[in-house]
């Protein structure tokens, strides 16, 4: 899998390495299952952070955002994880303020890499 292959619009927040080097240490099929568990989970949680900010719930705002931290960052969406990270500290200190400037820019960030994921499933 060539790192340029899947840059797209985007996707400068993406690090493709992160693919091959797993698809080089445990294989296509493990890649397949990472990913579409991540398309799967991910979604979820970025409707429980929906669903957190409607309700004003800074407790599932957090939880969510944490779990997206490192699930994005294995597959190289380190904006993901960057924003996930910021949302996550945002909400641990009750401000407002930063989860919602910071959530527009992570779904964003969110519909991007699953793009790019659905992209680099297809060419597995």
């Amino acid at each position: 899998m060539d790192n340029q292959q899947f840059k797209t619009a985007g996707s400068e927040d993406i690090d493709p390495k992160f693919i091959k080097r797993l698809k080089e240490l445990g294989g296509t099929k493990l890649v397949s299952e990472l990913i579409q568990m991540y398309l799967v989970r991910g979604s979820q949680l970025m409707e429980t952070i929906a669903q957190g900010m409607a309700a004003k719930d800074l407790d599932s705002i957090q939880n969510a955002a944490h779990s997206l931290i490192s699930s994005a960052g294995n597959l190289g969406g380190q904006r993901v994880s960057n924003l996930s990270a910021t949302l996550e500290g945002a909400a641990i200190d009750g401000k407002t303020d930063i989860i919602s400037v910071v959530s527009p820019e992570l779904f964003s960030a969110q519909k991007s890499f699953q793009e790019y994921l659905k992209e680099a499933l297809e060419q597995l």
